[in-house]
């Protein structure tokens, strides 16, 4: 398959892998979409935990081969959005360790239980706080990237990028507030994936949109 034909089929199948959450109603032995973190599903007290660390780990690596086709086709425009590339790459690499260093208990699935916090625990916290901070950054680098490109179209994109940024720091900030606030708790989930949600329709925008911009990148390289 070309590149031109494998970068949109990919960062679609991202977007979609990136909500691998929403079949807990099929797959999990427990679930509770509204007030559950998504980890919850994967963690060691879960029966299923295994196959929703598999499925998360899954969405990494297609987030890894996605950002590896932007490369050379965003990538290579702006040093701006070469770095957007290389952030999105690493909330990939991300998420393969987030699923590989799954939670020692499902908290909000399993109650009451405590996490243990050993070394895998640490790993999947710290790991989430960097996530977090590489997802903000791609968001940003690549709107400001999109934005200095002379194609409508593109600058349309990074305007979009701008937006789904904002509505996933806002379901993050919203995630976090339920720490202040008792009354948020019971939503935390509903913000959790409603930011995968988020992330995921930007990544098929995204593909989309690139896919269109590798055609003719792809037919230079030939000629």
């Amino acid at each position: 398959m070309s590149r031109s034909r494998a970068l949109p089929v990919v960062g679609i199948l991202a977007g979609l892998a990136a909500n691998y959450w929403a079949l807990e109603t099929l797959l999990a032995d427990r679930t509770d979409p509204a007030g559950s973190w998504i980890s919850d599903l994967g963690a060691r007290t879960e029966s299923t935990g295994l196959l929703f660390d598999l499925l998360e780990a899954g969405s990494g690596l297609l987030v890894i081969a996605f950002a590896a086709l932007l490369m050379p086709v965003l990538g290579s425009r702006s040093r701006r959005l070469r770095w957007a590339v290389w952030a999105l790459l690493a909330v990939g690499v991300c998420t393969v360790i987030d699923g590989a260093f799954p939670l020692s208990c499902g908290e909000t699935l399993a109650e009451p239980c405590e996490l243990r916090y050993d070394a895998v625990d640490i790993v999947h916290g710290a790991e989430t706080f960097v996530s977090i901070a590489l997802t903000i950054a791609a968001f940003a680098l690549f709107a400001s990237g999109l934005w200095a490109e002379a194609e409508q179209r593109l600058r349309r994109l990074g305007t979009g990028t701008a937006v789904a940024g904002a509505a996933w720091v806002a379901c993050n900030v919203l995630m976090g507030a339920q720490y202040l606030v008792d009354d948020l708790g019971g939503a935390k989930g509903i913000f959790h994936r409603a930011a995968q949600v988020v992330f995921g329709l930007w990544l098929v925008a995204l593909a989309l949109a690139a896919g269109r911009d590798a055609v003719p990148r792809a037919c230079q390289d030939r000629e």
